[in-house]
């Protein structure tokens, strides 16, 4: 009974991720605030006033946490950068005299391209994600591509077609490479990568699904764009185009929609 009492208030503080996302801005913040969770029609956010306590309500998480930079910005004068997510919040935070409340009718947005995976993100770890994504949900984004681990899919669906692992390694692009992998343009290309990076991309990636989900937010994973390594043909009989050069590269091939297959 005695633990049920300690552990309770730990896990209130950390039922909900907007909690979390205060205690990473400034421990002990999430004890400022109440978070509220209200039904709506439209994607919203509120701003009130409880005694000493700021509260933020919305229709989901993701839209409360933009209405905690919202706050932070226009009454305590913080502004949380892509650099910069931590703050120091006043011991009495400014009162929010007359209740606020914005509203959108734009019910998805996006963020990322593929580009951007390998330009800025190929080796982040977990400690960078998360940030990012509670950067995601303080500037409201709902609907990010999610393609951290992709090669994992790939090198798992290679095995089970008879591709051994150096022909594998021949195909999947090394880290910094992959968007261009993944675009069709070349195969192979800053790999081969160790066994223990796929190990590592496929827990970064359920534990950044698993953030995400949290807040609400909906990840938009890779579809099948019919790519398929150049030699398929000959390897696995399959009726593809013929691969061409992209910038001196082999291309990876595509199959064909008269593949019966």
């Amino acid at each position: 009974m005695l633990l049920a009492c300690l552990c309770f208030p730990f896990a209130q503080l950390w039922s909900n991720p907007v909690n979390g996302l205060l205690e990473r801005i400034d421990s002990g913040a999430s004890k400022k605030f109440i978070i509220q969770v209200k039904k709506g029609q439209s994607d919203f956010f509120e701003l009130d006033q409880k005694g000493d306590k700021v509260v933020i309500r919305g229709n989901n998480y993701v839209n409360i946490a933009t209405g905690l930079n919202w706050y932070l910005k226009y009454y305590a004068g913080i502004h949380l950068s892509w650099n910069g997510m931590t703050a120091k919040l006043p011991e009495s935070l400014p009162k929010v005299s007359t209740p606020v409340r914005k509203e959108t009718n734009l019910s998805l947005r996006y963020d990322f391209n593929y580009c951007t995976y390998s330009y800025t993100m190929a080796f982040w770890d977990w400690e960078r994600w998360e940030k990012e994504i509670d950067w995601m949900a303080l500037h409201g984004i709902n609907l990010p591509l999610a393609v951290v681990g992709q090669e994992c899919v790939w090198k798992n669906m290679l095995e089970k077609l008879g591709y051994s692992k150096e022909e594998i390694n021949k195909f999947i692009a090394g880290p910094a490479f992959l968007a261009w992998w993944a675009m069709n343009n070349l195969e192979g290309w800053g790999g081969p990568n160790p066994d223990s990076w796929y190990t590592q991309q496929e827990a970064l990636q359920k534990k950044i699904l698993k953030r995400m989900r949290e807040y609400g937010i909906e990840p938009v994973f890779p579809g099948y764009s019919g790519m398929v390594p150049h030699d398929a043909n000959k390897k696995l009989g399959l009726n593809v185009t013929e691969p061409a050069l992209w910038n001196g590269f082999t291309r990876p091939a595509f199959l064909l929609p008269t593949d019966s297959r």
